[in-house]
This record gives C-alpha cells, structure tokens and sequence, in this order.
C-alpha cells in the first residue's frame, strides 16, 4: 500500500511538472515570436521613413509649391504615424490572454525602447 502512495505521488508530480515544464516553453516561443514580429515592424518603418525622404526628393524635383510639398509631407507622416499607432493597438488587442503582461509598452516609442532593451540584453548572454 506504502508503494502505492508514493508511485501515485511521483505520478502526480511528473505531471504537474510536465505541464509547468510546457508553460514555460509556450511562453518562451511566444516571447520569441513577439520579439522577431517588433523587429519586423521597425524595419518596415525604416522602410516607410526611406519612401518618405524619396518621395520629399522627388517633389523637390518637380518644384511643386512649397505649402503644397509641406502639405504633403505633413499628410505622409500623419499616415505612418498612425499607421505605428494602429500596429501596436494591434499587437495589444490580438495578443492571448495569457501573454498579455509580457507586452509591456503602449505606443511606438515604448515600443522601440522594449525591443532595444531585449536585444540588449540578448547580446550580452
């Protein structure tokens, strides 16, 4: 009977540390995950900022009005403002439950000093 119990017991512990064992996995994936699509996004952003200057020397070329020029440069950097905005309202909204402390900024400057900060300390491991 003595066995018994402690066979019950050790099937009881392999078990729940199983399951911790495969929490913390899950949450490393996803912070790897989470990471790699916030480096994704600040290169699409240098990508937009790029298009941006290309454009700004383009119409410089063209010798459009300058409140003209100045008006559409205004309006592009609007748009990829909000673009930025709406990116990390998305990363929010659509993040599991369980994950939801590991997003710990609110808007895109937090955002870049999150990933900074990761890559960081990744780079001294």
């Amino acid at each position: 009977m003595y066995e018994l119990l402690w066979f019950v017991g050790g099937a009881l512990t392999y078990q729940l540390l199983a399951k911790m064992l495969k929490i913390v996995q899950v949450y490393m994936f996803f912070q790897e995950i989470h990471i790699h699509m916030l480096m994704m996004l600040k290169a699409v952003a240098q990508d937009l900022d790029t298009v941006m200057d290309l454009k700004a020397t383009a119409m410089e070329e063209l010798d459009l009005e300058e409140d003209q020029a100045e008006l559409l440069k205004k309006t592009d950097r609007q748009i990829i403002d909000t673009w930025r905005a709406t990116a990390v309202f998305k990363l929010q909204k659509f993040v599991p439950g369980l994950f939801k402390t590991a997003v710990e900024y609110d808007n895109w400057d937090e955002m870049k000093e999150y990933l900074a900060d990761v890559l960081k300390n990744e780079r001294r491991q």
